[in-house]
């Protein structure tokens, strides 16, 4: 007679094996299909089983108990963000894509081949990689694209566009530059689906000394603007500030929120005001579901972010303590925030490092990356840390064994794919309202949208016994593949185009060509909404 699997006695949905888990699921049950359906796809569901690691998960009758152990034996399959190296590209996997007149050249990266052995890793099914060299002073950045959002213009014609940010922080060297970006950049594209707003992202690291700041802000912004379907904002190591005075007069369809996204909003307000509705839902994952005006929350950095949160907490009724090393943003903010201060809801830690040792409720880290590794665990749970989540990106060193390292010690991290979400929400606000005039979505409900993401990531992890950083790249990694409007084939035939338009000698033609097939063309072509000046 065949054993099935069937459902344990007094709910229990876990049937403990030597070598691991499985995990009963109900075909009956909303919960559970959802789950299936978003982060492991509909093929799991007809099949009735998947694997984890250590984990398999079955729908009731599925398969036999014996079948069942079986699946459990040898190399689990790799994860979502283990991706092969992909088939090399007709022609050449670099050359160069732009020079401009100031010796500054772009080189478009079509296999990751092309790059350093360490970050190679990091190519995660990107659509396009650029790398852009500049002469004195000498300085490398590098845009990396996992996929364009595609955006219809006034005359019907589709036009490509990806949306971002731009940082300029001290990589030790040009490889961890490339990594940064295409990590980042696929972070962005991975947030965009939480929100839901047009698919695509990019991001763009700059290796080269500060400096020189001006000069070469100036050479990036003024190749951006010549190229057509970047659009960026501010991120760490730069200021709207910066990019007003350098990079907006030589590249007024690619800042925002300025130049023709003037009435957009800043990306960082828009990620703070979304972090606290995302730190009332941690505090509700919490036994007893207490009020985040109830616990301590341990910020580190209080950046253009962590400010605005910090005072968004502060008038919530939440003790903060903050982890900040410049003095003048900290007294700035004790400035502000006097009755907090003299109350000591609010407080500053004389060493920024001891905030892994600081009693807390919440860690909520707001600047570094890199921190969550195996000594930080140790110092947050003895400080009683009891969940973790911020806008701060990439946390893990090792993106694919640190979630379940946290998740094994009882230690909850949320995604910052989700609490951080806010700055892409801000960015396609300004863009949208730079193209049609208005938004066609309200900030508020996308906030709503990032408060359930996080509830259900830390909801799925308790009932699925996952890491949420798992769940969120299986359900995110996939929606970015199954929304990507322009596939690979395409854009590289587009982006060709565009390359021999470039090192060309016909200015005219090039812009024709680049108002046809970018943003651009919604501020000087026919694909313009509105009549604008620039």
């Amino acid at each position: 007679m065949m054993q099935t699997v069937v459902r344990p006695k007094k709910d229990n949905r876990v049937i403990k094996v030597p070598n691991g888990k499985i995990i009963w699921l109900d075909p009956g049950n909303s919960e559970d299909l959802q789950f299936v359906r978003q982060a492991y796809g509909y093929a799991a569901e007809e099949k009735g089983w998947f694997r984890e690691r250590d984990r398999l998960f079955v729908f009731a009758g599925a398969l036999t108990l014996n079948s069942a152990k079986s699946k459990l034996r040898g190399e689990a399959p790799p994860g979502i963000l283990d991706i092969p190296m992909p088939s090399r590209p007709d022609g050449p996997v670099s050359q160069r894509l732009l020079a401009m007149d100031d010796g500054t050249v772009m080189r478009w990266i079509r296999h990751p081949s092309a790059l350093p052995k360490s970050s190679q890793p990091h190519w995660r099914g990107h659509t396009a990689l650029f790398e852009l060299k500049g002469r004195n002073p000498d300085f490398v950045c590098y845009t990396s694209i996992p996929s364009f959002a595609v955006v219809d213009g006034a005359d019907g014609k589709f036009r490509f566009l990806g949306p971002g940010g731009i940082r300029w922080i001290n990589y030790p060297n040009r490889a961890a530059a490339i990594s940064d970006a295409m990590d980042m950049s696929l972070a962005v594209a991975m947030k965009i689906q939480v929100v839901q707003t047009p698919s695509g992202g990019n991001k763009i690291t700059v290796y080269g000394d500060m400096r020189h700041k001006p000069k070469v802000l100036r050479s990036i912004f003024a190749a951006f603007e010549r190229l057509g379907f970047i659009v960026t904002s501010a991120d760490l190591g730069l200021s709207l500030n910066d990019l007003e005075k350098y990079a907006l007069p030589v590249a007024p369809t690619t800042v925002v929120p300025m130049g023709v996204y003037s009435d957009g909003i800043p990306s960082a307000l828009v990620t703070a005001d979304a972090c606290l509705p995302s730190l009332q839902a941690m505090a509700a994952s919490l036994p007893g579901a207490p009020p985040l005006s109830c616990l301590t929350v341990s910020l580190q950095g209080i950046g253009e972010v962590g400010y605005r949160l910090a005072q968004h907490l502060i008038e919530n009724g939440t003790k903060v303590i903050i982890a900040e090393p410049d003095a003048k943003t900290c007294s700035s903010f004790k400035a502000e925030c006097k009755k907090a201060f003299s109350t000591r809801q609010a407080l500053f830690l004389k060493d920024p490092n001891d905030v892994y040792d600081t009693p807390a409720d919440i860690f909520c880290p707001c600047a570094l990356r890199d921190i969550l590794n195996r000594r930080n665990l140790a110092r947050l749970s003895k400080a009683g840390v009891r969940i973790i989540g911020g806008p701060a990106n990439n946390l893990f060193p090792d993106q694919i064994n640190g979630p379940w390292l946290f998740h094994n010690a009882g230690l909850p991290v949320v995604p910052y794919e989700g609490i951080g979400a806010g700055g892409v929400t801000g960015v396609a606000y300004s863009v949208m309202t730079g193209i049609f005039g208005k938004c066609p979505f309200d900030i508020s409900d996308k906030i709503k949208l990032i408060k359930d993401y996080v509830a259900k990531v830390l909801r799925w992890s308790r009932r699925y016994d996952l890491p949420p950083q798992v769940i969120s790249d299986r359900i995110l990694f996939r929606s970015t593949r199954r929304r990507r409007l322009l596939g690979q084939r395409p854009t590289e035939q587009l982006l060709e185009k565009l390359r021999l338009a470039f090192n060309g000698d016909n200015r005219d033609f090039e812009q024709d060509l680049v108002n046809e097939y970018t943003k651009k063309g919604f501020f000087y072509g026919t694909g313009s909404y509105r009549d604008l000046k620039y």
